[in-house]
């Protein structure tokens, strides 16, 4: 039987690179878009699309039943994370509680989130209010994941860029790592597949850019 993965993020440049990625991996990707628009496009392309009414309080039941069976939650969404940003039934959550809530109910433990280049710690603290609000949603986000319990990974990319897909990478974990540099969105693509199966990146925060490292000997060789 095929594993379903769902994505929040799958209309973005990265969301369809990642779902090719799980298709070849013989993997069902199932897309959680917000408009009836996006179906048709999203079923050609082997997509399992579910439509969320981003203004009825039946939203949540419909997160949870797109969850039920499924293998592994991804959250890919770029800009656009925090409270509210799926509408007026969401008003005091973000789609990282959302999801991540939703994973727990229904006993999906592996949860990835695609988080951002960061500031280090002290930075982030210095600039308080004024970090700038996409960067202080996706710190929220890592915050709202690390404090479930889930098998959740956070991986930091560099800047997306639109090059050919090498199947290398630069790792950093610790703390708080930062990537080195900018990356592909088909590799930072392939690299969320390969961790939804790799046992080292459980409970981690990974940076990642371009590199010299085979993606699953890169995310294998971490250190426990």
């Amino acid at each position: 039987m095929s594993t379903r993965v769902v994505i929040l993020g799958v209309t973005t440049g990265l969301g369809a690179r990642l779902a090719r990625s799980l298709q070849d991996r013989a993997m069902v990707p199932v897309g959680l878009v917000r408009s009836a628009g996006q179906v048709p496009a999203l079923k050609e392309a082997g997509v399992e699309p579910v439509v969320l009414d981003t203004h009825s309080a039946g939203l949540r039941s419909v997160v949870v039943s797109a969850l039920t069976g499924a293998s592994a939650v991804v959250l890919a969404a770029g800009t656009g994370t925090g409270p509210g940003s799926l509408g007026g039934a969401t008003a005091a959550a973000s789609p990282a509680a959302l999801l991540s809530g939703a994973a727990e109910r229904t006993g999906v433990r592996r949860f990835v989130l695609v988080s951002a280049l960061l500031p280090g710690d002290a930075q982030r603290a210095a600039l308080g209010d004024d970090l700038p609000a996409y960067l202080r949603e996706k710190a929220d986000a890592e915050r709202v994941v690390r404090e479930r319990d889930l098998d959740w990974t956070v991986l930091r990319p560099g800047t997306l860029e639109e090059a050919a897909p090498t199947g290398r990478i630069l790792l950093r974990s610790g703390a708080d790592p930062r990537p080195e540099g900018g990356i592909g969105r088909a590799d930072l693509a392939a690299t969320v597949t390969e961790a939804l199966t790799a046992p080292r990146t459980v409970h981690r925060t990974l940076a990642v850019s371009a590199g010299p490292d085979d993606i699953s000997r890169a995310l294998a060789d971490l250190r426990s």
